[in-house]
């Protein structure tokens, strides 16, 4: 935490078409302390913004955007989605809270065993969990 190693940090968006998974754009995070008198500094939420922009603006038909806590805690990031009318899963940290409208509940889904296998062939049992916020919808793709 709060260490700037020399590696180069990038914002992905990748796409996915019968099974596959391809990078479509990305855009290189740069440090406020490693900028150019020419830079412009944004941070991660903002390049993550600029790069749903780009993809609407082009064209691409998004069905689901999948993000990590970062994103799902941003609000700035989620007003970008709804702005396109996009549907979403994000991860938020099991100590942040979210605002329900009256009415609507928590629910946890059972821990479920599914088989991970990996570039390798090699495979592992890990376990999942469905938390659902609010009412449960459908997401069609």
């Amino acid at each position: 935490m709060g260490k700037i190693d020399n590696g180069i940090v990038s914002v992905n968006a990748y796409g996915v078409y019968s099974n596959i998974t391809f990078p479509l754009i990305f855009k290189v995070f740069k440090p406020k302390g490693t900028l150019k008198e020419s830079d412009k500094y944004k941070n991660k939420i903002e390049l993550a913004s600029e790069i749903i922009t780009e993809l609407m603006e082009s064209g691409f038909n998004i069905e689901l955007v999948l993000a990590d806590s970062l994103y799902g805690e941003s609000s700035q990031f989620l007003r970008k989605l709804a702005e396109y009318n996009l549907g979403y899963v994000v991860s938020i940290r099991s100590n942040h809270g979210v605002w329900l409208p009256s009415g609507q509940s928590v629910r946890a889904n059972k821990w479920c065993k599914f088989s991970r296998t990996f570039s390798n062939q090699k495979s592992e049992t890990r376990h999942i969990r469905e938390i659902i916020y609010g009412k449960k919808r459908a997401i069609t793709y």
